[in-house]
């Protein structure tokens, strides 16, 4: 069962993590070849205050 995070930050709409959620399923479905059912995909939204590349807050 894979289970697929996606870390972003937050202020996507509901339609944007749904069509994402649904291109990601399909993609797992075929190149993992298992059912819809078993594809499982958490959306961790944080504020822009909290993501840092390099030490330099983003």
């Amino acid at each position: 069962m894979p289970i697929i995070t996606i870390s972003t930050y937050s202020g996507k709409t509901q339609r944007e993590k749904d069509r994402l959620a649904e291109a990601i399923t399909e993609d797992v479905i075929k190149i993992f070849g298992v059912e819809k059912k078993d594809v499982i995909i958490v959306f961790q939204e944080q504020p822009h205050g909290n993501w840092y590349a390099e030490g330099i807050r983003l």
